[in-house]
């Protein structure tokens, strides 16, 4: 097994590298953590006899027990966040039903949320409570927004994370990162945030929203926020069926790559009051809730969320409401004590290639610059950036213009798209031309797409069925529309791709439409090498999920091309098949002198 973004031994430090932080950030594994149940926490609302006017609060009719802005009408009524007495009955009726902490929402230093953290670590240092924080959004562009994101983090470190209330891993506080800032940051800027950060205001851990396997490389732990889409429209038996995967899935994610693991439950959704025409999930009768809570524990991570406590516009709430009672904190004080008392897991120890390879491979990318076709996938992004290499993202309209788009400028040409792309921008095929023109100049087209079959649909076409694939010399056939994953075996050719045994079972969920490449359709005299074939239950060939080309004859030599079935990296690890891959383009890639 190879893992290119692996801790290195000696590097005491990360640096604002990106291959550096990553290699950095893999050696930080967390195993044995304790269980927590969370629960994200508003403390946004105010009153007119605190601050002279309401706050999140509008058109409150208490005879009524309506909030315009509310779905449900709270047992407190309308109340301040900055009140000690209710965030003392908040901590409380937590701590009484299994919950060990609050993710406080917080929008950055002398916000109205900032003025209410205090009390809330105050009171909740008096009840053994937990307290994190819910970074919700880093506005700028650039070097403004990198040095605000570090100061925002600094001063929440150095004002609040040295509190004993505030929740900690191995001495180390944690903050929660809301998928709004995760949006608003680039991927490469995080190095030098987390970096910086840490310089200032000593070590922390980031828990990123979304389960992506970039953000379980370069963070200490991966959640979701709202899963509400997931749960609408669904009954309780078709909810199990799907939820139950999607769980053991994200645990995974996080728990092969050391992160700490947290799954979310809801008890149901409602934002028609705030937002129009709004969105619903239903909670039918706390069976939702039920639902998320068995299969989350069965899915056994490090911590479970609840969203949330007291969103009450968005109507996720579980704290007590005139409309539902106490159901919701009794259903938590049901769940949470099972979950606690559950053992935590052990981490698995991490792969690796060795130091010097790692370097080797390092050396060659670092500071090249590859080119990348439009809609790449996150995944593959991350992989350049952790070579090092300088990227140059292209859009359609750019490969008709040689100066822009050559074999000189850019020896390799990534595609790690769908099946859509743009085949005219100017005269008919010109973007295909222009493709042809490429690989008849020398280029080399590594197509990874994350669609079944890439270059399939026009959209200058009206998204018209126009697959050109086969114009590159690539023999893409139609597959099976699912494929039996279990019934195969892939081959691989260690020779090209090291790291790997001769055979790997498959074990995919998902799309599985198979595309592969057959060689009896390789243009006559192409050189045609298979990296990874398919054989059947009876050992039978299946066609090839990965294959190198060179072109011998015009108008496509002398280019190369390499196509991957859009599963393959699923199938064989990530971790593994990325950087397996990326040696073996070193060997047959010429940069310029």
């Amino acid at each position: 097994m190879i893992l290119l973004c692996t801790g290195l031994a000696g590097i005491a430090q990360p640096t604002n590298s990106f291959f550096e932080f990553a290699n950095a950030q893999a050696g930080r594994r967390y195993s044995q953590v304790p269980h927590q149940v969370l629960a994200f926490y508003y403390p946004w609302y105010g009153t007119p006899e605190r601050h002279g006017h309401w706050v999140h609060w509008t058109k409150i009719n208490p005879d009524r027990h309506d909030i315009g802005s509310a779905r449900h009408y709270p047992v407190q009524g309308a109340y301040d966040s900055w009140d000690p007495a209710i965030v003392d009955w908040h901590i409380d009726l937590a701590r009484t039903n299994g919950i060990t902490g609050f993710i406080a929402s917080w929008w950055g230093q002398r916000t109205f949320e900032d003025g209410a953290l205090p009390v809330i670590l105050e009171r909740a240092d008096k009840k053994d409570f937990k307290v994190s924080v819910y970074w919700e959004t880093a506005p700028g562009k650039g070097s403004d927004q990198v040095g605000r994101a570090v100061n925002d983090l600094v001063y929440l470190l150095n004002r609040y994370g040295t509190n004993r209330a505030f929740l900690k891993v191995d001495g180390k506080p944690v903050i929660f990162v809301y998928g709004r800032v995760m949006g608003q940051i680039p991927l490469e800027s995080w190095p030098a945030i987390i970096t910086e950060t840490r310089e200032r205001a000593g070590d922390f851990l980031l828990i990123a929203d979304g389960y992506e396997a970039n953000y379980a490389r370069l963070f200490d732990g991966v959640h979701t926020y709202n899963i509400a889409g997931a749960v609408a429209g669904k009954t309780a038996t078709a909810l199990r069926a799907f939820i139950a995967p999607e769980y053991s899935g994200d645990v995974h994610l996080a728990r092969s790559r050391g992160r700490i693991s947290c799954v979310t439950v809801i008890p149901g959704y409602d934002d028609t009051k705030v937002r129009k025409p709004g969105f619903t999930a239903d909670r039918l009768g706390g069976l939702t809730y039920r639902v998320l809570w068995d299969e989350a524990i069965r899915a056994n991570p490090d911590w479970i969320l609840v969203t949330t406590w007291n969103e009450w516009h968005e109507g996720s709430e579980i704290e007590p409401s005139f409309e539902e009672g106490m159901k919701y904190i009794s259903l938590t004080g049901e769940y949470a004590p099972r979950f606690r008392d559950s053992p935590p897991v052990a981490g698995s120890a991490p792969a690796g290639l060795t130091p010097e390879s790692l370097r080797r491979l390092q050396h060659f990318y670092s500071g090249r610059t590859v080119g990348l076709l439009p809609g790449a996938s996150e995944e593959v992004l991350f992989w350049l950036h952790c070579l090092g290499a300088n990227v140059r993202e292209l859009n359609w309209s750019d490969l008709p213009d040689p100066s822009r788009f050559n074999a000189r400028d850019l020896p390799l040409v990534l595609y790690a798209g769908g099946e859509h792309y743009t085949g005219t921008v100017g005269t008919p095929g010109d973007v295909k031309q222009a493709l042809v023109r490429y690989l008849g100049a020398g280029g080399f087209l590594v197509f990874l797409p994350n669609e079944p079959w890439p270059f399939y649909y026009d959209d200058s076409q009206k998204g018209r069925p126009d697959p050109i694939t086969a114009d590159f010399g690539l023999p893409v056939v139609m597959g099976p529309e699912q494929l039996a994953v279990r019934q195969t075996t892939f081959v691989i050719n260690t020779n090209a791709l090291p790291g790997f045994a001769v055979t790997a079972k498959a074990s995919l969920a998902g799309d599985l439409r198979w595309r592969p490449c057959v060689p009896m359709q390789v243009p006559k005299g192409d050189f045609y090498l298979p990296l990874v074939q398919l054989r059947n239950a009876q050992g039978q060939f299946d066609g090839d999920a990965a294959v190198y080309l060179e072109h011998k004859t015009p108008p496509l030599a002398p280019g190369r091309v390499i196509y991957v079935w859009m599963r393959l990296p699923d199938a064989l690890g990530v971790d593994a098949f990325f950087p397996s891959l990326f040696q073996f383009i070193a060997t047959k890639v010429t940069w310029p002198e």
